[in-house]
């Protein structure tokens, strides 16, 4: 059978609670920690120099942003397999919603799709602003 030992291990013998100046001391890391993390994240959100957007250029519509005089273009390609008679009409459509958000009329849109012998698609939407 086996014996008792009145001898307690060493591990055991320490006390298992930390120390109460630990514990504080870690409260106050950790809330250091974090407001340093809010300073970076406030630093990167809006770097020195920069100006932070707001009045009339924040509440900017558009059509307000957008230069007159640059054209505007939206476009992709699509790779053989990629795409459907379907799908490019449903590129097409929201393409051109995109420049009809921009302030385009409907006389001003152009819209090309060009299918390659390959089987591959390219569709442009342009805004004509001389019209």
């Amino acid at each position: 059978m086996a014996r008792r030992s009145a001898n307690i291990p060493n591990s055991l013998a320490q006390n298992p609670r930390p120390r109460r100046g630990r514990t504080a001391w870690l409260v106050v890391m950790g809330l250091l920690a974090g407001i340093a993390g809010g300073a970076f994240a406030w630093r990167m959100l809006a770097p020195d120099g920069e100006p932070v957007q707001r009045g009339p250029v924040a509440d900017a519509q558009p059509q307000d942003l957008v230069v007159p005089t640059e054209p505007v273009e939206i476009s992709t390609r699509m790779r053989p397999g990629e795409w459907t008679e379907e799908s490019l009409q449903e590129h097409l459509e929201d393409y051109k919603q995109q420049i009809r958000d921009m302030g385009a009329s409907e006389s001003q849109i152009i819209a090309e799709v060009e299918r390659t012998e390959g089987g591959a698609a390219k569709v442009v939407v342009r805004w004509d602003r001389s019209a």
